[in-house]
């Protein structure tokens, strides 16, 4: 617990702090950590809360530039939540053991 804490602590003093809460950094490295397709109604059941929660979470992440939705070429109805290069840089450096993180 001690490392989570110095972990969190030096995220928060670090120039990639962006006020994210832990729903939205899980959120963030689960669609990070697996190529997808990502939707909505698979994140909530993997994260066990409600689609309108993953939604604006999903909304957040996106308007700091760490998500993106596309919606699929086939079916435009269909959306597809997918990591950013920044979103990938963020969980990154949660993961890197300089920062007090581990893989996994």
């Amino acid at each position: 617990m001690a490392d989570l804490a110095a972990a969190a602590r030096r995220f928060v003093q670090s120039p990639a702090y962006s006020e994210l809460t832990l729903r939205q950094l899980a959120l963030l490295c689960v669609v990070a950590d697996d190529e997808g397709p990502h939707h909505v109604r698979h994140l909530a059941a993997t994260l066990g809360v409600s689609k309108p929660v993953v939604t604006r979470a999903v909304h957040l992440l996106a308007r700091r530039g760490l998500l993106k939705r596309q919606r699929r070429q086939d079916d435009r109805r269909d959306v597809v939540i997918a990591t950013t290069e920044a979103g990938r840089d963020l969980r990154d450096w949660f993961r890197d053991p300089a920062n007090g993180g581990h893989r996994g």
